[in-house]
């Protein structure tokens, strides 16, 4: 009734489907290099590089200079780059000097943001349709058909 011995009822791939708590990175620290996360992180500090991650916080005290790639970012510092990710953040106090890709873009009263903001590509824009272009039949039999790297058919023929 009181045992102790229970049975590990957890998979070993249990513990990596957790949710981990945030990576932080405090302001007294000075990275130079990329960071690369599968969860969230919060950088307080300076980044001399690029960061990839699901959610992103550049707090008002973190200087970051180069490229920025996840799932949300919410910007309070400094950031210098580019920053692609589905939603962006500035905050009144952020300081944004970069080429922003996003879905969703909010910007507060007071932020600065110097740069290009295009859109999310579209998932049409992403996989093309394949085009395929026919020449008509030459009497001696001399078209060619050939694919490009890129995977589209080309018809091509020879000059008479």
């Amino acid at each position: 009734m009181f045992n102790n011995n229970k049975k590990d009822t957890s998979t070993p791939g249990a513990a990596a489907k957790r949710k981990s708590a945030p990576s932080l990175l405090s302001s007294d620290l000075v990275i130079n290099g990329n960071l690369e996360s599968a969860g969230d992180m919060q950088v307080d500090g300076s980044v001399e590089g690029d960061i990839r991650s699901q959610m992103l916080t550049i707090s008002a005290s973190a200087v970051v200079r180069g490229s920025i790639e996840a799932e949300s970012v919410v910007i309070a510092g400094s950031v210098t780059g580019k920053i692609k990710a589905r939603h962006v953040t500035l905050n009144k106090s952020a300081k944004v000097i970069a080429d922003v890709i996003q879905e969703r873009l909010t910007i507060e009263p007071g932020a600065f943001f110097e740069g290009n903001c295009r859109h999310f590509p579209v998932e049409e824009e992403v996989h093309p349709r394949r085009i395929e272009q026919v020449v008509p039949a030459r009497p001696n039999g001399a078209n060619t058909t050939a694919s490009s790297p890129n995977g589209m058919a080309v018809a091509a023929s020879d000059a008479a």
